[in-house]
């Protein structure tokens, strides 16, 4: 029986915390028959799946999916065919949506038909207290969105986190779904599938519509409240921007000044290019060592030219 609303949690290894996901989508406060819940079960550990699948008692209406090949778009795109909604909506199976997320989505499609895309924001749930070091600017890498307390259009460059994300299914189908060649597969961090596949979504005239209410609570993992996880995380980011070519075009002499800007503000017997590999104290100080680390790795990617040289000319 086909509903307005296909609710796809796409899950790997996570059987501790999935529960907790599906907890909060079985009591969603909306009318009966609005949505179907489709879990893509991903994982390779196959017993605990095999013990999933055995004592899953789920009380709204749902489809388990196995899916051996792994990938997160791969999984998202499986979801996605096997849906009976028109509208389509992704959590990730770390986060707990608030009882009215479905229905608010839902709403936000209805109220706002030429919306192709809708979400809103992702709050934290911290297993300790926030890091000092971790800046504000930096918070989209743990997947915390906030793009304020009013409905509207999203402008271009603005994005809307994938564990909290509805689509019309229609054209996401006519776009031609998640690149497979982005998006987490193992240990990999690649991203951006979901900023993809938005863009060719507004390239059809749709619009991408944020409101506050479709609000989801992201789970913030201890082994990623640490400087290192950041550092790779920022790099596979870089990574992700040339697969999808959303990076912005290099330039030598502006990208190896930024980074000798941040080695200029450290020890002299810490500068040098292991100087982006250090723990610091400050806040601002780590957005500028990410900021520099992003730039060498673009360099290193798609510069021709002899930035090594130009680094050791230009070094204090």
């Amino acid at each position: 029986m086909n509903t307005e609303l296909t609710v796809i949690i796409c899950t790997h290894n996570r059987y501790e915390v999935l529960n907790d996901a599906i907890a909060s989508i079985e009591t969603q406060d909306c009318s009966e028959g609005l949505f179907e819940l489709l879990i893509v079960d991903n994982s390779t550990d196959l017993e605990a799946q095999q013990a999933f699948l055995r004592d899953a008692d789920i009380s709204c209406p749902h489809r388990i999916i196995v899916e051996r090949v792994p990938g997160l778009s791969r999984a998202r795109n499986i979801g996605v065919r096997a849906a009976t909604g028109n509208i389509v909506a992704f959590m990730d199976d770390d986060a707990r949506a608030t009882a009215w997320w479905a229905s608010s989505l839902v709403d936000t499609m209805r109220q706002s038909p030429q919306a192709g895309v809708v979400g809103g924001p992702v709050r934290p749930i911290w297993p300790a207290s926030r890091p000092a070091w971790l800046h504000e600017w930096l918070e989209g890498y743990l997947t915390i969105v906030d793009r304020g307390s009013k409905v509207r259009v999203l402008a271009d460059g603005e994005w809307l986190a994938g564990t909290n994300i509805g689509f019309r299914r229609e054209p996401l189908l006519e776009v031609g779904l998640f690149n497979e060649n982005l998006g987490r597969v193992g240990k990999l961090l690649l991203s951006n599938e979901e900023l993809t596949v938005t863009e060719k979504i507004r390239k059809l005239g749709y619009s991408v519509v944020y409101n506050p209410v479709i609000e989801m609570h992201h789970k913030v993992h201890v082994d990623r409240l640490n400087q290192a996880w950041m550092r790779r995380r920022v790099m596979w980011q870089v990574i992700s921007d040339l697969f999808s070519e959303t990076a912005g075009a290099p330039s030598l002499e502006t990208d190896v000044g930024k980074i000798l800007d941040f080695q200029m503000r450290l020890p002299p017997k810490d500068r040098g290019l292991s100087g982006l590999f250090l723990d610091v104290d400050s806040s601002e100080l780590f957005l500028q060592q990410t900021d520099a680390l992003a730039r060498l790795v673009r360099l290193v990617a798609t510069d021709g030219r002899d930035w090594r040289g130009f680094l050791e000319t230009k070094a204090p």
